[in-house]
């Protein structure tokens, strides 16, 4: 459960970032912002293959956890962008 925590935690920290520092926002604002990072928090941390390297928390890698959301959140902000374009 901590684990879990500690997994949501980043994702809010890098949703808030994310959509600060996003030239397009992501839609539902903050909400989806943390929804969108928690996607990629979760693949980044509970993956086997990422969750091999960098400092671990309670069972959770802090890089791979870091990497994924914020990867996610760029991804979703670029297609976010595409969509508005064509509508």
């Amino acid at each position: 459960m901590a684990g879990f925590i500690i997994t949501v935690l980043i994702a809010v920290l890098v949703g808030l970032l994310g959509n600060a520092v996003s030239p397009v926002k992501i839609p539902g604002d903050a909400w989806g912002a943390y929804l969108v990072a928690l996607v990629g928090a979760w693949i980044g941390a509970y993956m086997p293959f990422f969750n091999a390297f960098g400092p671990k928390v309670m069972e959770i890698a802090l890089v791979p956890t870091f990497l994924g959301a914020i990867i996610a959140t760029m991804f979703f902000a670029v297609i976010s962008k595409v969509v508005q374009q064509e509508s």
